[in-house]
């Protein structure tokens, strides 16, 4: 066991009051990750509160996340603790400028232990648990978990860790399923979870409004002149005709096309505030491309936010994407 996973036993074991949390714009990893740690420390008799965000929960609602120490109302949450003496657990953040978390409740924390697995992560924690080998922040949880209780997880700690290392290996079709992986899952299929369910749930649904969402967004499909190179786009007026701001999946549309290595997803946030989310199938490092742009992330999954409209965003990111293929 490493040195930091002792540590934070220790400090579990020593302190009483914990505030978790995951990253801005939260998927299936950090979702599900926060909420089994935070269910692993009240089993653990430990006082323990998650801040989710509202917007992001709707997916994962199979999970049965309840308001009583999970807050999705973050000036309620700052009310009650920002007079509190606790340490901060961040999730799957790779710089505190990531973390999902009022400023204010950040400086007010004690310490902050960090728990990630991005290869660039800035390393803003006390102690910084740190596996970029890992698929996800699931896989270190149940590793940690197994070190405090064992294995024998019960199933409302277990179905979220399914969640978090089903959502981010893709189901695992992507090439961070290991076998250590395969092994993670099945113990925790032992524990009674549904591996159909969570699948289902996540990658087998789609309400109407974000398949309307999803036509709309393939209209704009477009691709590099050598095909190595896939975007599409979904603007403020596209959200608002199809009702919905549903865009988990689209970006995979773009990188899934025969022969493309990179696909892009351009999301409107505002006028000049638009999100680019970077996949490859193969060779290409889009954290090193998302760098470019003061983001960050994972060799085949990674992200930025830009301050220009949404063709100049286009443009300068397709062309600097040409480096990489």
């Amino acid at each position: 066991m490493q040195k930091e996973i002792k540590e934070i036993i220790k400090i579990i074991n020593e302190n009483d009051n914990f505030l978790v949390v995951g990253h801005v714009g939260a998927d299936g990893d950090s979702i599900g990750s926060v909420t089994a740690l935070t269910r692993l420390l009240k089993r653990e008799m430990k006082t323990a509160r998650a801040y989710l965000n509202r917007d992001t929960l709707a997916p994962f609602s199979f999970l049965g996340v309840k308001e009583d120490f999970f807050y999705t109302d973050s000036e309620k949450l700052k009310e009650e603790m920002t007079a509190e003496e606790f340490i901060l657990i961040t999730l799957d953040s790779g710089t505190l400028e990531r973390v999902d978390l009022d400023q204010e409740l950040i400086d007010s924390a004690k310490y902050i232990i960090n728990i990630d697995h991005h290869e660039d992560n800035s390393l803003f924690g006390k102690i910084n648990l740190v596996e970029a080998d890992r698929a996800a922040v699931g896989e270190i949880i149940y590793n940690f978990a197994a070190e405090i209780i064992g294995k024998a997880l019960s199933l409302n700690i277990a179905e979220p860790l399914a969640t978090a290392i089903i959502t981010d290996t893709g189901a695992l079709r992507y090439e961070n399923t290991s076998s250590r992986v395969l092994r993670i899952l099945a113990e925790l299929m032992d524990a009674g979870v549904d591996i159909y369910k969570i699948n289902k749930k996540i990658f087998g649904s789609l309400s109407y409004k974000a398949l309307v969402l999803k036509g709309l967004a393939l209209a704009t499909l477009n691709r590099s002149e050598d095909g190595k190179i896939a975007w599409l786009y979904v603007s403020r007026q596209m959200m608002h005709e199809a009702e919905t701001d549903y865009t988990e999946g689209l970006v995979s549309l773009a990188r899934d096309i025969e022969d493309v290595e990179i696909g892009i997803l351009f999301t409107e946030e505002e006028e000049k505030e638009i999100k680019v989310s970077l996949r490859s199938n193969f060779y290409a490092e889009v954290n090193k491309l998302a760098a470019e742009f003061d983001g960050g992330g994972h060799p085949r999954a990674a992200g930025a936010t830009v301050e220009k409209t949404l063709k100049e965003t286009i443009d300068s990111v397709v062309e600097a994407a040409k480096k990489y293929v």
